[in-house]
């Protein structure tokens, strides 16, 4: 299982560190907010959506994205590096 770290949960913000290893997976889930993956090891994960398809999306340091809320998915470390980035939700 992905393990993660809250490093603020204000009432604008939150932000939480996560590390997947390979072979784990943040199991499926709902954002409920807007955020930002800015990625801080190089990586691929794989987003499986609840319709069973999957999307590669590589993580580049440097290189942030943002998704809308809404998006359900469970991400998949298939590497064999580990994944770790920061996500910040919004709350606004």
């Amino acid at each position: 299982m992905a393990s993660s770290r809250t490093l603020v949960d204000d009432e604008r913000f939150r932000i939480v560190e996560w590390t997947i290893e390979p072979g784990d997976a943040i199991e499926m889930h709902t954002h409920a907010l807007d955020y930002a993956v800015l990625p801080q090891e190089g990586a691929v994960m794989w987003a499986v959506l609840p319709d069973g398809s999957e999307l590669e999306v590589p993580l580049v340091p440097g290189e942030a994205y943002t998704r809308a809320a809404g998006a359900a998915h469970r991400m998949e470390n298939r590497g064999a590096e580990r994944i770790v980035f920061t996500e910040v939700e919004s709350k606004r």
